[in-house]
């Protein structure tokens, strides 16, 4: 059996999509979370412009800076953080 160009594009369309449905919620996560971590380039220069291209409001790389290094008050600016975000959606 011999398959056009399409045809296998459309196979494995299908496939992603079979695979997909038979995750669950956690094991959806778990790919994602490592397909970005494999995306993400990991040298602090490259993360810093990564988080600011990714961030409308160029704080979030300060925040998370921040909040790994357990500073002050972190936490709370990291929720306020998240809930700005929430009230554009």
């Amino acid at each position: 059996m011999t398959l056009t160009r399409i045809e296998t594009q459309q196979l494995v369309d299908e496939f992603i999509q079979f695979q997909i449905n038979e995750m669950s919620n956690e094991e959806l996560a778990s790919y994602a979370a490592n397909h970005l971590r494999n995306e993400i380039k990991q040298s602090e220069e490259s993360l810093e412009m990564q988080i600011n291209k990714y961030d409308d409001f160029n704080y979030l790389y300060e925040i998370l800076v921040d909040y790994i290094q357990d500073k002050p008050n972190s936490y709370q600016a990291y929720n306020d953080y998240i809930n700005e975000r929430m009230e554009q959606w």
